[in-house]
């Protein structure tokens, strides 16, 4: 039961980091052979990295979020830090391995949103 509404959490954070670096990739690129005079400047937000993606962790484990699309509530403060920043990790390697494409400048696919049987495993920190 833990282990699941761990997974719950895990999927819908890997999704949320997604959604924002998705967001913010159609909003600023552009075509190449396009003109880079903007005349009209939309607010600029930063590119998502893993840095500052992980620095909503605090604010998201000191209160209860809700989905919005299923009204479910999900109580980030359960999960240990080490897990949710390791799903920063693998949203950072995902969007990455997009983006730069192989040896040979074709980009792979876009990486896909985590449905409940897609998005199936934990990686927890070794103690020492």
């Amino acid at each position: 039961m833990t282990l699941n509404n761990w997974l719950r959490i895990c999927r819908y954070w890997y999704n949320r980091m997604l959604g924002e670096r998705f967001n913010w990739w159609e909003q600023n690129r552009c075509p190449i052979n396009a003109c880079p005079l903007i005349s009209h400047l939309p607010e600029l937000k930063d590119k998502p990295n893993y840095y500052n993606q992980k620095k909503q962790l605090p604010q998201l484990k000191k209160a209860i979020v809700e989905v919005k699309h299923s009204g479910e509530h999900l109580d980030f403060s359960q999960v240990y830090s080490t897990v949710l920043q390791d799903v920063c990790k693998r949203v950072e390697a995902t969007f990455s391995r997009f983006i730069a494409g192989d040896s040979k400048g074709n980009r792979s696919g876009k990486p896909r949103f985590k449905s409940q049987s897609r998005y199936r495993s934990l990686n927890f920190q070794e103690c020492r």
